[in-house]
């Protein structure tokens, strides 16, 4: 469950910022933002093991309807543009300091890169879940809260 959403999206919506972006947006992350766009998650917290990292979701990027934040599709043309982030990294939500969670667009997976690393470096990349509707599945409580 997500609060602070912005307006609900329709097909022809993501249709559009497809075209906007030049691909297909991964199945999981559509089905996903026809339910919720953007918005925090009730659950924020994302315990990865094989890193031994908690981090805590600050939001999601909306997609076409601003909500405060900056737009999914814009965020990503942006990071492109300025070749600050890697084509294959779509990023979907960040974190409180500013690092990005991001499904490769190549195979899927949900990964966090720490921005504050300076360029992005394969040593900035932290793989978090094998699918976005995995990496949704086990969000949780913060152990704070």
């Amino acid at each position: 469950m997500f609060i602070e959403c912005s307006n609900q999206l329709t097909i022809s919506d993501l249709n559009d910022v497809e075209t906007k972006l030049g691909f297909n947006l991964p199945q999981q992350l559509k089905k996903h933002y026809l339910k919720y766009n953007g918005g925090v998650p009730v659950k924020p917290c994302y315990y990865a093991q094989d890193i031994d990292v908690e981090t805590e979701i600050a939001e999601f990027s909306p997609i076409k309807y601003k909500n405060g934040s900056g737009l999914l599709e814009e965020r990503y043309l942006d990071f492109i543009n300025r070749d600050a982030l890697p084509k294959k990294y779509l990023p979907f939500a960040n974190d409180w300091g500013g690092n990005l969670f991001c499904i490769d667009l190549e195979d899927e997976s949900v990964v966090l890169i720490w921005m504050d690393l300076g360029e992005v470096t394969e040593r900035s990349v932290n793989f978090l879940s094998n699918s976005f509707d995995n990496f949704i599945n086990n969000l949780e409580k913060c152990e704070d809260d």
